[in-house]
């Protein structure tokens, strides 16, 4: 899966200029890292405390996400790429360096895209959510 590289580099430049220190992460990058451990530990459990972590995860999101027509295909964004990273990881566990750069590239594509949305770059209505849910 490669994403658009114009939309890639204008979200870094959007980025770039928002930061007053570039080497810093902001405060909604790093809430969507702490989504994505939701995510994660959403797909882990079961029952009452998926409940609660799913819960937690929809308030954080509204802060990151300001329309609510976008939460789903957010949602499945940030949740491919944490997966990706995840199978990223475990390739290089394995010695793969070769899948592991595709599946931390295609992370990174969706995370862009994902921060495409939330800025009103890309259309959550024009994205094929099938195709980021697998794994």
């Amino acid at each position: 899966m490669r994403i658009d590289s114009d939309i890639r580099q204008r979200v870094e430049f959007a980025d770039k200029n928002k930061k007053v220190n570039p080497l810093d992460l902001s405060s909604d990058q790093d809430l969507t890292i702490a989504i994505m451990n939701l995510i994660a530990i959403e797909d882990m459990c079961g029952g009452k405390l998926s409940d609660m972590v799913c819960a937690m995860r929809q308030n954080l999101m509204r802060r990151v996400v300001n329309k609510a027509d976008d939460m789903d295909v957010t949602v499945a964004l940030l949740g491919g790429a944490m997966r990706r990273m995840d199978a990223g990881n475990r390739a290089m566990d394995c010695g793969d360096t070769a899948l592991a750069y595709r599946m931390y590239d295609d992370a990174y594509g969706l995370y862009s895209l994902f921060w495409g949305v939330v800025m009103g770059m890309v259309s959550g209505a024009d994205i094929d959510l099938s195709e980021y849910n697998a794994n």
